[in-house]
């Protein structure tokens, strides 16, 4: 017998009830099951959908599914970091590094004048008011994928998460600066 459509849908399902949220791991999950599914078929073919369903389960041991999403947040780590070292490379081409150089001069000139504290502490506020609502824009973006139950990739998740500890840390770059001053 072959899984249909109906299936199919049932297997996303069943793997979201099963805490697995990520769209990609389902989808690694739901090929998986598929396929065990119809191989016991082959040698049981007076099983039910969900009969043959939990029996694949089953194999996956006491801790269901938990083994696989491990395994496949460590490989969605290591694609990350090497995207990060990709963007790493790609900053230190001339441009950028002469943009950085004339940022670098202008902060250099700017501490050279009177009130100096005012205009980098309003430049850093502005950063952080600037960052903080893009943050809420992206927060509201994903709650609404959720709501509507649209697919949610690891890898996008994992970015999300790492983008909501940077706007902490400008934060606590401004008090430090507040304070130092």
């Amino acid at each position: 017998m072959k899984l249909t459509e109906i299936h199919i849908q049932e297997l996303y399902t069943f793997t979201r009830k099963h805490f697995v949220y990520h769209y990609d791991v389902q989808t690694e999950l739901v090929d998986h099951l598929a396929n065990d599914i119809e191989e016991i078929w082959v040698t049981q073919q007076h099983l039910s959908f969900q009969e043959a369903r939990d029996k694949s389960f089953k194999k996956f041991g006491i801790f269901g599914f938990m083994d696989v999403i491990d395994a496949k947040q460590k490989q969605m780590n290591k694609r990350y970091w090497k995207i990060i070292i990709r963007f790493v490379k790609e900053w230190f081409s001339v441009p950028k590094v002469l943009t950085t150089s004339i940022v670098f001069l202008l902060f250099f000139i700017i501490l050279k004048t009177p009130y100096s504290e005012y205009i980098l502490l309003g430049i850093l506020f502005i950063l952080s008011v600037f960052d903080l609502v893009k943050q809420l824009i992206s927060r509201k973006k994903q709650k609404k994928k959720e709501q509507k139950k649209e697919k949610i990739f690891l890898l996008e998740a994992m970015i999300g998460g790492a983008r909501n500890s940077f706007t902490g840390l400008i934060f606590l770059n401004l008090f430090n600066f507040m304070i130092f001053n």
